[in-house]
């Protein structure tokens, strides 16, 4: 589909916008060349009739240059004074024979040297009036070229921000086509296990007390589980739609941070995760909507425990840096490349991985990024391929 918009796109409009430029310059261009060669033409008509007529006058005279000077200046003159005073001739010295011209004709438009004498036709238009006229002309005609450049450089450039918006839209597209696929899935497993165990639970088909205990921790956690993606869907509405509205209130951040890894190790308690919560002294209150930073930490700590398929453990630090208060999660996972780094808070964007397959919607990420700017804080990473993540929370001095 892709392919086929780029040749459409390069058929219907770069080729054809190409050819009119090139055709419109190659006009322009052309009625430029005819302007000033008519011009040329003429005034070199002009010296060629007064360079024949001298030449017809010499062969007449037979020797008498140099050895008699002014009558051959004389011969000059008067064949120049053909065409009055729009050509005139010079010495080697630049002295005009026969006085100089009007003022009013200016400087003279062509110069051609006389063959076989030390003089100088020049030639002056009679009436500048013309000239100008011309110049203008050939002015109006450079703006109609650069007009013209303008305008593809315009049609192709509005043409490319297009077609690099429609390439944005396409994979916008794609990735919500992929988000709907992960979507079903992550909600038909769950599911399938909540239903499950529950008919088993109902039929009083389980054998043991520990084995019931097991089946209500696993429902508890589908259900957790399909919670937070619920929630995480409808606040990826509201915030797109611009709806989603915060209560910020002064709260202790320490205390926020503990429950919510407490809830989440009791989330995951059928699985071998551990959490380890480093809190350091003195955290001062926040002004913060609670449960936005709560799915936030919950978003980080799920992706860290997905993305740590061998060593499950997690640590998160609350630090006070300066006039700063962090929150970090740290993971030893697989790590995230430098180039998913860039695009990993996008909406739906998920790093491909080969050799695992990780479930989940690919908007975590933009929602813990949502949540802390609305804290005018921001989010960071560091990671390597292979060396495990860490993901910071800033949070700054104005939400003491």
């Amino acid at each position: 589909m892709r392919v086929k918009v780029v040749l459409i796109f390069i058929l219907s409009i770069l080729i054809p916008t190409a050819l009119l430029a090139y055709f419109g310059l190659q006009a322009v261009r052309s009625e430029k060349a005819i302007v000033e060669n008519n011009i040329r033409h003429v005034y070199e008509t002009l010296t060629d009739v007064v360079e024949d007529e001298i030449k017809t006058s010499l062969r007449g005279m037979k020797e008498a240059y140099p050895a008699d000077k002014p009558e051959v200046e004389s011969m000059l003159i008067e064949k120049a004074s053909m065409f009055n005073y729009q050509v005139k001739i010079f010495d080697s010295r630049g002295n005009p024979l026969g006085g100089a011209p009007p003022r009013s004709l200016g400087a003279p438009v062509l110069r051609k040297e006389i063959e076989g004498l030390p003089y100088i036709i020049a030639v002056y238009e009679k009436y500048p009036a013309l000239i100008r006229g011309l110049d203008n002309r050939k002015k109006r005609l450079d703006s109609y070229m650069l007009m013209i450049i303008f305008s593809t450089l315009f049609v192709l450039g509005g043409s490319f921000f297009t077609l690099g918006v429609l390439s944005r839209e396409w994979r916008l597209t794609q990735l919500k086509s992929e988000f709907v696929s992960s979507l079903s899935h992550d909600l038909r497993r769950p599911l399938t296990s909540i239903r499950m165990f529950s008919e088993m639970l109902k039929n009083n088909s389980v054998p043991s007390d520990d084995k019931k205990r097991e089946y209500y921790n696993i429902i508890s956690s589908q259900s957790e589980q399909l919670t937070n993606l619920a929630n995480n869907i409808l606040d990826f509405s509201r915030i797109e739609s611009g709806r989603k509205k915060y209560e910020f209130k002064d709260e202790d951040i320490a205390k926020l941070v503990s429950e919510t890894v407490e809830h989440f190790n009791s989330y995951m308690a059928h699985e071998s995760c551990t959490v380890i919560l480093n809190m350091a002294k003195d955290i001062p209150l926040l002004k913060i909507d609670t449960d936005s930073i709560s799915r936030a930490i919950v978003n980080l700590l799920t992706n860290a425990f997905d993305y740590s398929p061998d060593n499950k453990e997690i640590n998160v630090n609350v630090l006070k840096r300066a006039d700063k208060v962090v929150i970090e999660v740290i993971d030893k996972g697989i790590g995230i490349s430098k180039r998913d780094q860039k695009n990993i808070f996008r909406k739906f964007y998920r790093v491909a991985q080969k050799d695992i397959s990780i479930e989940g919607s690919g908007l975590g990420l933009t929602l813990v990024k949502y949540a802390i700017e609305a804290h005018c804080g921001r989010i960071t990473v560091e990671s390597e391929p292979g060396q495990g993540s860490k993901f910071s929370l800033i949070f700054p001095a104005s939400s003491f």
